[in-house]
Protein backbone atom coordinates (compact mmCIF):
# COMPACT_ATOMS: atom_id res chain seq x y z
CA UNK A 1 0.00 0.00 0.00
CA UNK A 2 1.54 3.22 -1.15
CA UNK A 3 1.52 6.28 0.81
CA UNK A 4 -1.88 7.50 -1.23
CA UNK A 5 -3.30 4.85 -0.79
CA UNK A 6 -2.97 4.21 2.49
CA UNK A 7 -4.27 8.27 2.77
CA UNK A 8 -7.37 7.24 0.81
CA UNK A 9 -7.79 4.07 3.45
CA UNK A 10 -7.72 6.32 6.68
CA UNK A 11 -10.35 8.51 5.40
CA UNK A 12 -12.53 6.12 4.48
CA UNK A 13 -11.98 4.23 7.34
CA UNK A 14 -12.60 7.22 9.37
CA UNK A 15 -16.17 7.74 7.76
CA UNK A 16 -16.89 4.40 7.97
CA UNK A 17 -16.09 3.81 11.73
CA UNK A 18 -18.19 7.46 12.31
CA UNK A 19 -21.03 5.84 10.37
CA UNK A 20 -20.93 2.31 12.45
CA UNK A 21 -21.02 3.94 15.85
CA UNK A 22 -24.38 6.21 14.79
CA UNK A 23 -25.95 3.28 13.23
CA UNK A 24 -25.97 4.21 10.01
CA UNK A 25 -26.47 1.68 7.19
CA UNK A 26 -22.56 0.87 6.51
CA UNK A 27 -22.78 -0.87 10.11
CA UNK A 28 -22.56 -4.40 8.47
CA UNK A 29 -19.88 -3.14 5.83
CA UNK A 30 -17.60 -1.65 8.47
CA UNK A 31 -17.67 -5.34 9.84
CA UNK A 32 -16.97 -6.78 6.55
CA UNK A 33 -14.54 -4.68 5.46
CA UNK A 34 -12.52 -4.69 8.77
CA UNK A 35 -12.84 -8.67 8.80
CA UNK A 36 -11.56 -8.19 5.09
CA UNK A 37 -8.85 -5.91 5.60
CA UNK A 38 -7.59 -8.14 8.36
CA UNK A 39 -8.06 -10.98 7.17
CA UNK A 40 -3.99 -11.27 7.25
CA UNK A 41 -4.18 -10.96 11.26
CA UNK A 42 -5.44 -13.83 13.31
CA UNK A 43 -5.51 -12.90 16.62
CA UNK A 44 -3.76 -14.94 19.44
CA UNK A 45 -6.62 -17.10 21.35
CA UNK A 46 -7.89 -17.90 17.39
CA UNK A 47 -10.44 -14.73 16.48
CA UNK A 48 -9.82 -15.13 13.32
CA UNK A 49 -9.15 -18.31 11.17
CA UNK A 50 -7.70 -18.91 7.65
CA UNK A 51 -9.56 -21.62 5.36
CA UNK A 52 -6.63 -22.34 3.72
CA UNK A 53 -3.93 -24.96 5.03
CA UNK A 54 -0.19 -24.73 3.37
CA UNK A 55 3.16 -25.36 4.06
CA UNK A 56 5.60 -22.43 3.84
CA UNK A 57 9.14 -23.10 3.85
CA UNK A 58 11.26 -20.12 5.29
CA UNK A 59 12.18 -16.84 3.68
CA UNK A 60 15.49 -15.25 4.10
CA UNK A 61 16.39 -13.94 7.39
CA UNK A 62 15.11 -10.00 8.01
CA UNK A 63 17.04 -8.69 10.33
CA UNK A 64 15.76 -4.74 12.02
CA UNK A 65 18.11 -2.02 11.80
CA UNK A 66 21.05 -3.13 14.30
CA UNK A 67 20.74 0.37 16.06
CA UNK A 68 17.18 0.28 17.11
CA UNK A 69 15.99 -2.40 20.10
CA UNK A 70 14.52 -5.24 17.71
CA UNK A 71 18.00 -5.09 16.18
CA UNK A 72 19.93 -5.34 18.87
CA UNK A 73 17.83 -7.93 20.93
CA UNK A 74 18.41 -10.06 17.69
CA UNK A 75 21.98 -9.66 17.93
CA UNK A 76 22.40 -10.38 21.40
CA UNK A 77 20.04 -13.94 20.22
CA UNK A 78 22.72 -14.53 17.56
CA UNK A 79 25.25 -13.88 19.93
CA UNK A 80 23.75 -15.99 22.78
CA UNK A 81 23.59 -19.05 20.44
CA UNK A 82 26.74 -18.66 18.85
CA UNK A 83 29.35 -17.12 21.36
CA UNK A 84 27.19 -18.06 24.40
CA UNK A 85 27.42 -17.84 27.96
CA UNK A 86 27.96 -21.87 26.72
CA UNK A 87 25.97 -22.97 29.62
CA UNK A 88 22.89 -21.08 27.82
CA UNK A 89 20.12 -23.13 26.81
CA UNK A 90 20.30 -21.10 23.35
CA UNK A 91 23.96 -22.02 22.88
CA UNK A 92 23.69 -25.61 23.64
CA UNK A 93 20.99 -26.54 21.59
CA UNK A 94 22.49 -25.22 18.71
CA UNK A 95 25.77 -26.98 19.15
CA UNK A 96 23.91 -30.45 19.88
CA UNK A 97 21.50 -29.53 16.85
CA UNK A 98 24.24 -29.45 14.31
CA UNK A 99 24.53 -33.41 14.45
CA UNK A 100 21.19 -32.78 12.83
CA UNK A 101 22.38 -30.80 9.69
CA UNK A 102 20.08 -31.26 6.49
CA UNK A 103 17.16 -32.69 8.36
CA UNK A 104 13.85 -30.43 8.01
CA UNK A 105 11.28 -29.86 11.08
CA UNK A 106 7.64 -29.30 10.44
CA UNK A 107 5.83 -27.07 12.53
CA UNK A 108 2.31 -26.08 12.73
CA UNK A 109 1.83 -22.42 13.55
CA UNK A 110 -2.01 -20.58 13.63
CA UNK A 111 -2.14 -18.54 10.00
CA UNK A 112 -1.31 -15.44 9.12
CA UNK A 113 0.94 -13.16 10.88
CA UNK A 114 1.69 -15.35 13.82
CA UNK A 115 3.80 -17.75 11.03
CA UNK A 116 6.16 -14.74 9.63
CA UNK A 117 8.23 -15.54 13.33
CA UNK A 118 9.27 -18.46 12.03
CA UNK A 119 9.31 -17.99 8.33
CA UNK A 120 11.07 -14.54 8.20
CA UNK A 121 13.25 -14.54 11.71
CA UNK A 122 13.77 -17.91 13.78
CA UNK A 123 13.19 -20.02 11.14
CA UNK A 124 16.15 -18.75 9.14
CA UNK A 125 18.48 -17.74 11.80
CA UNK A 126 18.41 -21.52 12.96
CA UNK A 127 18.59 -22.71 9.48
CA UNK A 128 21.71 -20.24 9.61
CA UNK A 129 23.07 -21.53 12.84
CA UNK A 130 22.73 -25.33 12.60
CA UNK A 131 22.03 -26.69 8.90
CA UNK A 132 18.15 -27.86 10.15
CA UNK A 133 15.39 -26.27 7.87
CA UNK A 134 12.43 -26.02 8.70
CA UNK A 135 8.58 -25.50 6.73
CA UNK A 136 5.36 -24.23 8.37
CA UNK A 137 2.16 -25.51 7.95
CA UNK A 138 -0.77 -22.49 8.69
CA UNK A 139 -3.77 -23.85 10.25
CA UNK A 140 -6.87 -21.92 11.25
CA UNK A 141 -6.68 -22.52 15.05
CA UNK A 142 -9.61 -25.50 15.30
CA UNK A 143 -7.73 -27.25 12.78
CA UNK A 144 -4.22 -27.17 15.14
CA UNK A 145 -5.84 -29.62 17.48
CA UNK A 146 -7.80 -31.53 14.69
CA UNK A 147 -5.23 -31.78 12.34
CA UNK A 148 -2.57 -32.77 14.68
CA UNK A 149 -4.93 -35.95 16.27
CA UNK A 150 -5.51 -37.16 12.95
CA UNK A 151 -2.10 -36.97 11.37
CA UNK A 152 -1.26 -39.12 15.03
CA UNK A 153 -4.58 -41.47 14.38
CA UNK A 154 -3.13 -41.85 11.09
CA UNK A 155 0.17 -42.46 11.80
CA UNK A 156 1.70 -39.99 9.00
CA UNK A 157 4.67 -38.42 11.42
CA UNK A 158 3.47 -35.63 9.59
CA UNK A 159 4.31 -33.03 12.10
CA UNK A 160 7.68 -32.58 14.43
CA UNK A 161 6.75 -29.29 16.50
CA UNK A 162 3.04 -28.70 17.46
CA UNK A 163 1.99 -24.94 18.54
CA UNK A 164 -1.32 -25.95 21.16
CA UNK A 165 -3.63 -24.39 23.04
CA UNK A 166 -2.72 -25.31 26.85
CA UNK A 167 -6.53 -26.42 27.48
CA UNK A 168 -5.67 -28.87 24.85
CA UNK A 169 -2.41 -30.86 26.65
CA UNK A 170 -4.38 -33.20 28.68
CA UNK A 171 -6.12 -34.47 25.70
CA UNK A 172 -2.98 -34.70 23.49
CA UNK A 173 -0.72 -36.09 26.39
CA UNK A 174 -3.25 -39.20 27.38
CA UNK A 175 -4.32 -39.69 23.80
CA UNK A 176 -0.67 -39.91 23.27
CA UNK A 177 -0.13 -36.86 20.24
CA UNK A 178 2.50 -35.44 22.47
CA UNK A 179 5.55 -36.74 24.00
CA UNK A 180 6.61 -35.46 27.35
CA UNK A 181 10.11 -33.80 27.49
CA UNK A 182 11.30 -33.95 31.25
CA UNK A 183 14.64 -36.44 29.58
CA UNK A 184 15.35 -33.78 26.94
CA UNK A 185 14.80 -30.95 29.70
CA UNK A 186 17.56 -33.00 31.84
CA UNK A 187 19.62 -33.68 29.02
CA UNK A 188 20.06 -29.93 27.55
CA UNK A 189 18.74 -27.20 29.79
CA UNK A 190 20.15 -25.14 31.58
CA UNK A 191 17.24 -25.42 34.31
CA UNK A 192 18.03 -21.31 35.45
CA UNK A 193 15.50 -20.91 32.18
CA UNK A 194 12.77 -22.64 34.01
CA UNK A 195 12.82 -20.17 37.08
CA UNK A 196 12.69 -17.17 34.04
CA UNK A 197 8.65 -17.84 33.51
CA UNK A 198 6.38 -15.94 35.48
CA UNK A 199 5.07 -18.07 37.96
CA UNK A 200 1.79 -18.08 36.50
CA UNK A 201 3.04 -19.58 32.80
CA UNK A 202 5.61 -21.87 34.27
CA UNK A 203 3.09 -24.52 35.36
CA UNK A 204 0.40 -24.17 32.14
CA UNK A 205 2.76 -26.89 29.72
CA UNK A 206 2.65 -29.79 33.21
CA UNK A 207 -0.04 -32.09 33.51
CA UNK A 208 0.39 -35.23 35.51
CA UNK A 209 3.99 -34.40 37.02
CA UNK A 210 5.16 -34.39 33.43
CA UNK A 211 6.29 -31.41 31.10
CA UNK A 212 4.74 -31.62 27.55
CA UNK A 213 5.88 -28.41 26.12
CA UNK A 214 7.67 -25.02 26.72
CA UNK A 215 4.92 -22.15 27.46
CA UNK A 216 5.62 -19.14 24.21
CA UNK A 217 2.85 -16.85 24.29
CA UNK A 218 1.54 -14.27 27.42
CA UNK A 219 -1.98 -13.50 26.15
CA UNK A 220 -2.88 -11.56 29.31
CA UNK A 221 -5.80 -9.38 29.30
CA UNK A 222 -5.14 -5.88 30.28
CA UNK A 223 -7.16 -2.72 30.36
CA UNK A 224 -6.14 0.20 28.14
CA UNK A 225 -7.48 3.47 28.73
CA UNK A 226 -7.47 7.33 27.72
CA UNK A 227 -5.48 8.88 29.98
CA UNK A 228 -5.92 12.32 28.32
CA UNK A 229 -10.25 11.69 29.22
CA UNK A 230 -9.90 10.28 32.60
CA UNK A 231 -7.14 13.74 34.01
CA UNK A 232 -9.13 15.90 31.77
CA UNK A 233 -10.23 18.60 35.03
CA UNK A 234 -13.68 18.82 33.16
CA UNK A 235 -14.44 15.46 33.20
CA UNK A 236 -13.08 14.89 37.48
CA UNK A 237 -15.19 18.03 38.08
CA UNK A 238 -17.96 16.70 36.78
CA UNK A 239 -17.71 13.04 38.26
CA UNK A 240 -17.28 14.65 41.32
CA UNK A 241 -20.16 16.30 41.46
CA UNK A 242 -22.32 13.11 39.94
CA UNK A 243 -20.99 10.79 42.44
CA UNK A 244 -19.12 12.06 45.32
CA UNK A 245 -15.82 10.54 44.67
CA UNK A 246 -12.74 11.20 42.40
CA UNK A 247 -13.19 10.11 38.95
CA UNK A 248 -10.42 7.39 38.47
CA UNK A 249 -9.35 3.80 36.29
CA UNK A 250 -12.07 1.41 38.04
CA UNK A 251 -11.32 -1.82 39.80
CA UNK A 252 -14.43 -3.07 40.54
CA UNK A 253 -16.82 -4.79 37.56
CA UNK A 254 -19.90 -1.70 39.14
CA UNK A 255 -17.48 1.20 38.84
CA UNK A 256 -16.14 -0.02 35.18
CA UNK A 257 -19.62 -0.10 33.93
CA UNK A 258 -20.78 3.11 36.05
CA UNK A 259 -17.53 5.16 34.68
CA UNK A 260 -18.03 4.07 30.96
CA UNK A 261 -21.88 5.24 31.06
CA UNK A 262 -20.36 8.75 32.46
CA UNK A 263 -17.58 8.70 29.76
CA UNK A 264 -20.43 8.23 27.08
CA UNK A 265 -23.02 10.45 28.20
CA UNK A 266 -20.50 13.10 28.39
CA UNK A 267 -18.96 12.73 25.23
CA UNK A 268 -20.90 10.80 23.19
CA UNK A 269 -20.73 10.85 20.22
CA UNK A 270 -17.30 11.75 19.65
CA UNK A 271 -16.49 9.23 22.69
CA UNK A 272 -18.09 6.58 24.28
CA UNK A 273 -16.87 4.73 27.31
CA UNK A 274 -16.54 1.23 26.54
CA UNK A 275 -16.25 -1.04 23.94
CA UNK A 276 -16.35 -5.02 24.02
CA UNK A 277 -15.87 -7.96 21.53
CA UNK A 278 -19.23 -9.73 22.29
CA UNK A 279 -20.05 -10.85 18.46
CA UNK A 280 -20.74 -14.69 18.65
CA UNK A 281 -18.07 -16.33 18.26
CA UNK A 282 -15.50 -13.80 18.61
CA UNK A 283 -14.47 -15.06 21.37
CA UNK A 284 -15.08 -12.33 23.46
CA UNK A 285 -18.03 -13.52 25.31
CA UNK A 286 -16.67 -16.27 27.37
CA UNK A 287 -13.62 -14.91 27.89
CA UNK A 288 -15.06 -12.15 29.72
CA UNK A 289 -17.53 -14.39 31.68
CA UNK A 290 -14.56 -16.80 33.02
CA UNK A 291 -12.96 -13.62 34.22
CA UNK A 292 -15.52 -11.81 35.75
CA UNK A 293 -17.75 -15.15 37.32
CA UNK A 294 -14.44 -16.06 39.61
CA UNK A 295 -13.82 -12.32 40.60
CA UNK A 296 -17.33 -12.47 41.77
CA UNK A 297 -16.88 -15.94 43.27
CA UNK A 298 -18.05 -17.99 40.99
CA UNK A 299 -16.79 -21.92 40.49
CA UNK A 300 -17.05 -23.72 37.77
CA UNK A 301 -17.91 -27.37 39.01
CA UNK A 302 -18.95 -28.26 42.03
CA UNK A 303 -17.80 -31.85 44.00
CA UNK A 304 -20.43 -33.70 41.94
CA UNK A 305 -18.84 -32.19 38.76
CA UNK A 306 -22.43 -30.43 38.38
CA UNK A 307 -21.80 -26.87 36.57
CA UNK A 308 -21.77 -23.62 38.94
CA UNK A 309 -22.28 -20.87 36.30
CA UNK A 310 -25.95 -20.85 37.00
CA UNK A 311 -26.12 -19.37 41.04
CA UNK A 312 -25.75 -15.82 42.42
CA UNK A 313 -22.60 -15.25 40.68
CA UNK A 314 -23.02 -16.12 37.25
CA UNK A 315 -26.24 -14.08 37.36
CA UNK A 316 -23.97 -10.96 38.78
CA UNK A 317 -21.86 -11.84 36.16
CA UNK A 318 -24.30 -11.39 33.19
CA UNK A 319 -25.62 -8.03 34.83
CA UNK A 320 -22.55 -6.73 35.16
CA UNK A 321 -21.65 -7.58 31.28
CA UNK A 322 -25.05 -5.91 30.33
CA UNK A 323 -24.71 -2.83 32.04
CA UNK A 324 -21.13 -2.36 30.80
CA UNK A 325 -23.29 -3.20 27.08
CA UNK A 326 -25.09 -0.16 27.51
CA UNK A 327 -22.53 1.93 28.12
CA UNK A 328 -20.34 1.31 25.12
CA UNK A 329 -20.46 2.23 21.68
CA UNK A 330 -23.16 1.32 19.31
CA UNK A 331 -23.08 -2.03 17.92
CA UNK A 332 -20.85 -3.08 20.96
CA UNK A 333 -22.31 -6.66 20.87
CA UNK A 334 -21.22 -6.95 16.98
CA UNK A 335 -18.06 -6.47 17.23
CA UNK A 336 -15.24 -8.72 17.28
CA UNK A 337 -11.46 -7.83 18.72
CA UNK A 338 -10.31 -6.52 15.26
CA UNK A 339 -13.38 -3.87 14.67
CA UNK A 340 -12.23 -2.98 18.65
CA UNK A 341 -9.17 -2.54 18.46
CA UNK A 342 -9.94 -0.07 15.28
CA UNK A 343 -12.48 2.04 16.87
CA UNK A 344 -10.02 2.82 20.33
CA UNK A 345 -6.99 3.57 17.35
CA UNK A 346 -8.99 5.95 16.12
CA UNK A 347 -10.27 7.47 19.50
CA UNK A 348 -13.85 6.82 19.30
CA UNK A 349 -13.72 4.64 22.82
CA UNK A 350 -12.14 5.24 26.37
CA UNK A 351 -11.57 2.27 27.55
CA UNK A 352 -11.22 -1.67 26.34
CA UNK A 353 -10.00 -4.42 27.55
CA UNK A 354 -8.15 -7.18 25.13
CA UNK A 355 -4.97 -8.66 24.68
CA UNK A 356 -1.24 -7.06 24.35
CA UNK A 357 -1.17 -6.55 20.80
CA UNK A 358 -3.40 -3.40 21.48
CA UNK A 359 -0.61 -1.69 24.25
CA UNK A 360 1.48 -2.24 21.10
CA UNK A 361 -0.84 -0.56 17.80
CA UNK A 362 -1.76 1.87 20.39
CA UNK A 363 1.42 3.36 20.64
CA UNK A 364 2.02 2.52 16.58
CA UNK A 365 4.95 0.52 16.84
CA UNK A 366 2.96 -3.29 15.47
CA UNK A 367 1.92 -0.57 12.09
CA UNK A 368 6.06 0.27 11.78
CA UNK A 369 6.09 -3.47 10.02
CA UNK A 370 5.18 -3.96 6.51
CA UNK A 371 3.42 -6.82 7.22
CA UNK A 372 0.77 -4.97 9.45
CA UNK A 373 1.10 -1.37 8.32
CA UNK A 374 -2.82 -2.02 6.96
CA UNK A 375 -3.47 -1.98 10.19
CA UNK A 376 -5.40 2.22 10.78
CA UNK A 377 -2.63 4.29 12.56
CA UNK A 378 -3.02 4.93 16.22
CA UNK A 379 -4.49 8.42 16.51
CA UNK A 380 -4.43 7.89 20.23
CA UNK A 381 -0.17 7.22 20.66
CA UNK A 382 0.86 8.77 23.91
CA UNK A 383 -2.77 9.02 25.54
CA UNK A 384 -2.68 5.35 26.68
CA UNK A 385 -2.32 3.97 30.14
CA UNK A 386 -2.23 0.58 31.48
CA UNK A 387 -3.96 -1.10 34.38
CA UNK A 388 -5.36 -4.58 35.81
CA UNK A 389 -8.95 -5.55 34.60
CA UNK A 390 -11.09 -5.52 37.20
CA UNK A 391 -10.64 -8.10 39.68
CA UNK A 392 -8.97 -10.95 37.93
CA UNK A 393 -7.91 -10.82 34.49
CA UNK A 394 -8.53 -13.77 31.72
CA UNK A 395 -5.33 -15.40 30.55
CA UNK A 396 -7.05 -16.00 27.34
CA UNK A 397 -5.59 -19.15 25.29
CA UNK A 398 -1.89 -18.56 24.53
CA UNK A 399 0.15 -21.38 23.05
CA UNK A 400 2.68 -23.88 23.91
CA UNK A 401 4.96 -25.51 21.87
CA UNK A 402 4.70 -29.51 21.93
CA UNK A 403 7.06 -31.93 20.40
CA UNK A 404 4.69 -34.32 18.28
CA UNK A 405 4.82 -38.06 19.66
CA UNK A 406 4.77 -39.13 15.98
CA UNK A 407 8.36 -37.12 15.16
CA UNK A 408 10.97 -38.68 13.17
CA UNK A 409 13.46 -36.30 14.27
CA UNK A 410 12.03 -36.07 17.60
CA UNK A 411 15.98 -34.35 19.22
CA UNK A 412 16.07 -31.84 16.58
CA UNK A 413 12.90 -31.23 17.29
CA UNK A 414 13.01 -30.70 20.81
CA UNK A 415 16.26 -28.62 20.24
CA UNK A 416 14.65 -26.15 18.51
CA UNK A 417 11.73 -25.70 20.76
CA UNK A 418 14.58 -25.18 23.43
CA UNK A 419 16.36 -22.28 21.86
CA UNK A 420 13.44 -20.38 20.13
CA UNK A 421 12.13 -20.26 23.47
CA UNK A 422 15.10 -19.59 25.52
CA UNK A 423 15.39 -15.75 27.21
CA UNK A 424 17.48 -14.47 24.62
CA UNK A 425 15.72 -15.89 21.37
CA UNK A 426 12.34 -15.54 23.02
CA UNK A 427 12.82 -11.84 23.57
CA UNK A 428 13.68 -10.80 20.13
CA UNK A 429 10.42 -12.37 19.05
CA UNK A 430 8.65 -10.80 21.28
CA UNK A 431 9.98 -7.46 19.95
CA UNK A 432 8.51 -8.60 16.62
CA UNK A 433 6.25 -5.75 15.42
CA UNK A 434 4.03 -8.51 13.38
CA UNK A 435 4.32 -11.79 14.98
CA UNK A 436 1.82 -11.52 17.73
CA UNK A 437 3.97 -13.47 20.71
CA UNK A 438 3.55 -11.88 23.99
CA UNK A 439 6.00 -11.25 26.57
CA UNK A 440 5.75 -14.13 29.30
CA UNK A 441 9.33 -14.59 31.07
CA UNK A 442 10.37 -12.35 33.70
CA UNK A 443 13.57 -11.64 31.57
CA UNK A 444 10.60 -9.98 28.95
CA UNK A 445 9.04 -7.87 31.68
CA UNK A 446 12.44 -6.61 33.06
CA UNK A 447 13.96 -5.67 29.43
CA UNK A 448 15.57 -2.29 29.19
CA UNK A 449 15.35 -3.33 25.05
CA UNK A 450 12.02 -3.60 25.03
CA UNK A 451 11.48 -0.63 27.28
CA UNK A 452 12.52 1.25 24.99
CA UNK A 453 10.15 0.43 22.21
CA UNK A 454 8.08 3.10 22.77
CA UNK A 455 8.02 5.98 25.14
CA UNK A 456 6.32 4.19 28.05
CA UNK A 457 6.57 0.99 27.06
CA UNK A 458 7.73 -0.18 30.59
CA UNK A 459 4.74 0.34 31.97
CA UNK A 460 2.83 -1.73 29.69
CA UNK A 461 5.74 -4.41 30.84
CA UNK A 462 4.87 -3.94 34.24
CA UNK A 463 1.33 -3.79 34.03
CA UNK A 464 1.30 -7.18 31.81
CA UNK A 465 3.53 -8.37 34.84
CA UNK A 466 0.81 -7.18 37.31
CA UNK A 467 -2.33 -8.50 35.57
CA UNK A 468 -0.09 -12.15 35.59
CA UNK A 469 0.06 -11.77 39.29
CA UNK A 470 -3.30 -12.37 39.77
CA UNK A 471 -4.73 -13.68 36.65
CA UNK A 472 -6.76 -16.74 35.97
CA UNK A 473 -6.76 -19.54 33.49
CA UNK A 474 -8.68 -20.60 30.70
CA UNK A 475 -10.27 -24.22 31.73
CA UNK A 476 -8.02 -26.88 30.95
CA UNK A 477 -9.26 -29.94 30.00
CA UNK A 478 -11.20 -31.99 27.36
CA UNK A 479 -14.34 -30.54 26.63
CA UNK A 480 -13.43 -26.86 27.31
CA UNK A 481 -13.80 -25.96 23.59
CA UNK A 482 -17.73 -27.53 24.18
CA UNK A 483 -18.06 -25.65 27.51
CA UNK A 484 -16.69 -22.73 26.12
CA UNK A 485 -19.09 -22.78 23.35
CA UNK A 486 -21.94 -22.78 25.78
CA UNK A 487 -21.09 -19.94 27.57
CA UNK A 488 -20.56 -17.80 24.35
CA UNK A 489 -24.21 -18.72 23.13
CA UNK A 490 -25.56 -18.18 26.03
CA UNK A 491 -24.61 -14.17 26.56
CA UNK A 492 -25.15 -13.44 22.65
CA UNK A 493 -28.76 -15.23 23.64
CA UNK A 494 -28.81 -12.82 26.18
CA UNK A 495 -27.24 -9.77 24.23
CA UNK A 496 -30.63 -10.45 21.61
CA UNK A 497 -33.44 -10.20 25.09
CA UNK A 498 -33.44 -13.60 26.44
CA UNK A 499 -33.46 -13.83 30.48
CA UNK A 500 -30.09 -13.73 32.15
CA UNK A 501 -31.15 -16.33 34.53
CA UNK A 502 -32.82 -18.47 31.77
CA UNK A 503 -30.21 -18.41 29.66
CA UNK A 504 -27.55 -19.41 32.98
CA UNK A 505 -29.49 -22.79 33.36
CA UNK A 506 -29.86 -23.53 29.91
CA UNK A 507 -25.99 -23.23 29.56
CA UNK A 508 -25.61 -25.27 33.25
CA UNK A 509 -27.84 -28.12 31.36
CA UNK A 510 -25.79 -27.65 28.13
CA UNK A 511 -22.43 -28.04 30.40
CA UNK A 512 -23.64 -31.18 32.03
CA UNK A 513 -24.57 -32.33 28.79
CA UNK A 514 -20.75 -31.88 28.28
CA UNK A 515 -19.52 -33.41 31.29
CA UNK A 516 -21.83 -36.68 31.33
CA UNK A 517 -20.79 -37.20 27.38
CA UNK A 518 -17.21 -37.47 28.23
CA UNK A 519 -17.47 -39.12 31.69
CA UNK A 520 -18.08 -37.06 35.25
CA UNK A 521 -15.30 -39.04 36.78
CA UNK A 522 -13.40 -38.44 34.21
CA UNK A 523 -13.68 -35.02 33.94
CA UNK A 524 -13.39 -34.86 37.78
CA UNK A 525 -9.84 -36.04 37.78
CA UNK A 526 -8.98 -33.64 35.05
CA UNK A 527 -10.60 -31.09 36.59
CA UNK A 528 -8.64 -31.82 40.05
CA UNK A 529 -5.35 -31.41 37.70
CA UNK A 530 -6.52 -27.71 36.74
CA UNK A 531 -7.26 -27.10 40.44
CA UNK A 532 -3.54 -27.26 41.13
CA UNK A 533 -2.80 -25.02 38.52
CA UNK A 534 -1.76 -21.06 39.69
CA UNK A 535 -4.65 -18.80 38.73
CA UNK A 536 -7.44 -21.80 37.95
CA UNK A 537 -9.48 -19.55 40.82
CA UNK A 538 -9.46 -16.46 42.12
CA UNK A 539 -8.42 -18.23 45.60
CA UNK A 540 -4.99 -20.04 44.23
CA UNK A 541 -3.63 -16.41 41.69
CA UNK A 542 -0.03 -16.12 41.59
CA UNK A 543 -0.26 -13.17 44.06
CA UNK A 544 -2.35 -15.18 46.73
CA UNK A 545 -0.15 -18.13 47.02
CA UNK A 546 2.32 -15.94 47.80
CA UNK A 547 4.48 -16.27 44.43
CA UNK A 548 3.68 -12.62 43.34
CA UNK A 549 6.65 -11.15 41.32
CA UNK A 550 6.87 -7.45 41.87
CA UNK A 551 8.99 -5.11 39.03
CA UNK A 552 10.14 -1.31 40.14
Amino acid sequence: MNDREKRDFDAGLAEEVDAFLTGQPTRRSFITRFGQMVGMLPLSGALLSSVSTFALAQAELELADPSTPLGKAQALALEASTVGPKDGSAYRAVEAAKQFAGVNLNMTYEAGLQALDPRNFSGPMWQDMTGITSSVAELANPDMYSKAVAEHFAGSGAFDVLDISPAWTPSLADGGVIAPLDDYIAKYMNLADLEDYHPLYKALPTYKGKIWGFFDDGDMFALYYRKDIFEDPKMIEAYQAKFGKPLAVPTTWEDYAQTAQFITDQMAPEVYGAGHFRKAGSPGNHFDFMQQFRTNGGELFDENMQAGIAGPAGLKTLENMIAANTASIPGNNELDAVSLWAAFLTGKVAMIYSWPPTGRMTAGYSQTATAINFIPQSEVAGKIGYAVVPGNPEHATGFNKALSADSANPEAAYLFMQWITSPPVSLARVMLPYALRDPYRLSHFKSDLYAELWPDAKEYLVNLNNSANVGVLDLIMPGAQDYFLSLDRMATDVWAGADPQTALNTAAAEWNDTTDRLGADSQKAFYEEFLKLPGATADNTVEKLGMAVKLD
